[in-house]
Parts: structure tokens; C-alpha cells; sequence
């Protein structure tokens, strides 16, 4: 089983450092993020339809609603560190960007010397901070996604306008995916809401978004149940519940599958030094 190490999280958007020594499944985020390998084997991910490889001085960059799995994983344990982008933050780093722009160009990029650096940095800071958002791992991340961002992401050049298309019926349809996030509606009433034939619904959906309606539903969830981890003190039960699923145990096999650990293990990681000390303790207690 993976192994979270410590999070991250504030306007930038969110950081996770993980022990991986297991894949996972095709998932997508709503969110453009990074996967940056501090040390380990070489891991073949898919992205979209490319192949893109991770290793410790390449990095592999992912679009936000696009479909990544793990292909293969390295023997032996790896370190990798997770960036997730705020789209607000985004929005303030490049004022007035199209929001139908693919925003990394490549999938798979050598890293300089100088992000490496500032990735090792920040992973340090991650493991030591006494809460999980201090103005020091505020700068670090910052900086390292500041460059990663301008360094490969959208240029005037590459501002052109992509293939998918645009569709007032798949805007509704996303909307009650989102309205009804804990009792889920089935496909075929979702495309009865929106006056589509089922066979067309998902036809015109995976057009426009790039995800079929099951990928896009569970990107939904597993966004849900990382933000619920980090803010949500309650029962992880009742969190599955909000999620949208019957069983504690169905949600916690949900989350391995999609992000190769267990929402426990998150929740641990996202508690300040001190609290996961104790939490540690606890569970060796009994």
C-alpha cells in the first residue's frame, strides 16, 4: 500500500508527498497538477492518450479533467510529490487565459536542476512544518509553481482552440452530478433531465469534456473526498455518505483504487506534526 508522508494545502492549491510502491487507477482532477519523483525507479504513466515517464529528474504534467493512470510502477519504493493548482491561483498567474486552453503542452518534461532543488526543499519543509501551512512552505510552493507554470505551460502560440465542443445540455448534466453528489443519479436519468438519448449523452459528454460520465463523476468524488479529509473532522462514514456511497468500505476501496492509499492514511498526513504524532501513537497503542 502507498504511504502519504505530509500535505499542503492553501491558495497556491494543495502539495502531497507520497511513499508509492503501488499504481493507480484512471482517474482525472478538475484541477492542472505536477508529479515531481524525489528519488526511486522509473514509473510509465498514461496521460490521455500519450505515454509520459516519471523519474527522478523528469516530471509528468497533467491537464485538469484529464484521464492519468498508472501503467507501471518501479520495484522498491519511490518518493513523489504531488502539485495540485488552485484555478483561482491560475487565474491570478495568467490574467485573461482562455479557459478552453491546454494549458501544459508536453506530458512528460525534463526538469532543470533548479526545480529539482526546490521540489527536495519543499518536500523537507513538508516532513518538519509544525502545521501544514506555514509562510515558509507558502514561499517554497510558490515558487516552485511558479516556475513549473510559466516554464511549461500555455504560450500565445499554443492559445488555440482545442477540438471539444462546447454544450448547454452537458453544462446541465454536470450540474446535477454536482447537485446530487450524495445520492447519485443515474446516467440514464441524468440524460432524461437533459433531453438526450442515453447512447447520445455519453457520445456528446466524452466530447465535451474529454471524460465519460463515470470518470467525470468519480473525479467529482474523489475531489469531494480529498477536501472533506483535509477540513472535515467528522467520521469517515459520514464523509463516505457525502461522497455518494453506501459503505465505508466501498468508499475506502473508491480511494485506493483512484489515489493508491487509504483515506485514513490522507487524513493522518494532513494533521499538524504534533496531532499526527499523537494519532501515530494511538494506533500503535492498540
Amino acid at each position: 500500500m502507498s504511504r502519504v508522508l505530509a500535505v499542503t494545502q492553501g491558495h497556491i492549491g494543495r502539495a502531497c508527498l507520497l511513499e508509492k510502491v503501488r499504481p493507480a487507477g484512471a482517474h482525472a482532477h478538475p484541477v492542472h497538477h505536477v508529479m515531481i519523483e524525489l528519488d526511486g525507479a522509473c514509473h510509465e504513466y498514461q496521460v490521455g492518450d500519450a505515454s509520459a515517464i516519471l523519474s527522478p529528474c523528469r516530471a509528468v504534467l497533467v491537464n485538469s479533467h484529464e484521464l492519468h493512470a498508472n501503467r507501471s510502477v518501479g520495484q522498491g519504493k519511490s518518493t513523489i510529490l504531488m502539485l495540485y493548482f488552485s484555478p483561482l491561483w491560475i487565474e491570478d498567474q495568467f490574467p485573461g487565459l482562455p479557459s478552453y486552453v491546454r494549458f501544459f503542452r508536453q506530458n512528460s518534461v525534463q526538469l532543470q536542476a533548479y526545480a529539482v532543488e526546490l521540489a527536495q526543499r519543499l518536500a523537507r519543509h513538508m516532513l518538519e512544518a509544525a502545521e501544514i501551512n506555514t509562510p515558509e512552505l507558502e514561499a517554497l510552493f510558490g515558487e516552485l509553481a511558479e516556475h513549473l507554470c510559466h516554464q511549461y505551460g500555455p504560450t500565445h502560440p499554443n492559445r488555440e482552440r482545442p477540438a471539444r465542443i462546447n454544450d448547454h445540455r452537458i453544462r446541465r448534466a454536470i450540474a446535477l452530478m454536482q447537485e446530487h453528489l450524495e445520492e447519485p443519479l443515474p446516467t440514464s436519468t441524468i440524460a432524461s433531465r437533459v433531453g438526450l438519448s442515453r447512447s447520445r449523452f455519453f457520445e456528446l459528454f466524452t466530447a465535451c469534456t474529454g471524460l465519460s460520465p463515470k470518470h467525470y463523476i468519480n473525479m467529482l468524488r474523489l475531489q469531494a473526498a480529498v477536501q472533506f479529509l483535509a477540513d472535515d473532522p467528522g467520521p469517515i462514514a459520514e464523509l463516505s455518505q457525502r461522497c455518494g456511497f453506501g459503505a465505508q468500505s466501498h468508499f475506502s476501496k473508491f480511494f485506493v483504487d483512484q489515489q493508491g492509499f487509504t483515506p485514513r492514511d490522507y487524513r493522518r498526513a494532513a494533521l499538524p506534526v504534533a496531532q499526527r504524532a499523537c494519532a501515530h501513537a494511538s494506533i500503535v497503542a492498540l
